[in-house]
């Protein structure tokens, strides 16, 4: 396996960019990953099968990108702005080929092209309850992907996990804390598993 950069163990990203003054965009329920070691937790709940593709749907500032990729995985790191795109592929470009960066909405994107069969999701979504579940739905639309773990609000959760016409199964395995992100999250968080159980129906 390729020999990964370590992950950086100075001042958290997330807080350098709250005292540069960068202003998160609330219309995407943008908040930022603060800390790397709640982005180990994530990748250990995440259970990513050897070999396995990972799509991230709002990478942000890459914290859990870069802890996806460091343990070996190809990633597949999505994020909607363009700001962020330059320090993205500062970032991420270490990993070579192992990872690839797509800025635009996610929506726009041919996953079926870019995904490989038995995808896994791996995502903190945003932190608006009906935009997460809008973008849960639409990715898992593709049949590369076959499970996944996200981070998404509460009254998110629950309305995916009520929607039996998804042909997802949706499961809570962990919590999260508000102050784990810049800025906090305004609402509770769930870490929750998906499977598919069957097609999609809508």
């Amino acid at each position: 396996m390729q020999q990964s950069p370590p992950l950086s163990t100075g001042p958290a990203v997330a807080d350098e960019f709250a005292a540069s003054g960068f202003e998160v965009r609330t219309d995407l329920g943008q908040h930022f990953l603060r800390s790397s070691e709640t982005a180990l937790r994530l990748l250990e709940r995440a259970e990513i099968p050897s070999g396995a593709q990972v799509l991230e749907v709002g990478a942000g500032l890459g914290t859990l990108s870069a802890t996806i990729a460091s343990a070996g995985h190809r990633i597949w790191a999505v994020e909607k702005d363009g700001r962020l795109r330059q320090h993205l592929e500062q970032r991420l470009g270490a990993f070579g080929e192992s990872a690839r960066i797509t800025i635009g909405d996610v929506r726009q994107v041919d996953l079926d092209q870019g995904l490989a069969a038995g995808s896994t999701l791996v995502s903190i979504m945003p932190f608006a309850p009906e935009l997460a579940t809008v973008l849960v739905r639409h990715v898992f639309r593709s049949p590369q992907l076959v499970r996944g773990l996200v981070v998404l609000p509460s009254l998110g959760a629950e309305q995916l996990a009520a929607d039996g016409a998804s042909g997802l199964r949706v499961e809570e395995v962990d919590g999260i804390a508000r102050g784990d992100f810049y800025p906090p999250a305004p609402t509770v968080l769930r870490v929750v598993s998906i499977e598919r159980t069957g097609p999609w129906s809508k």
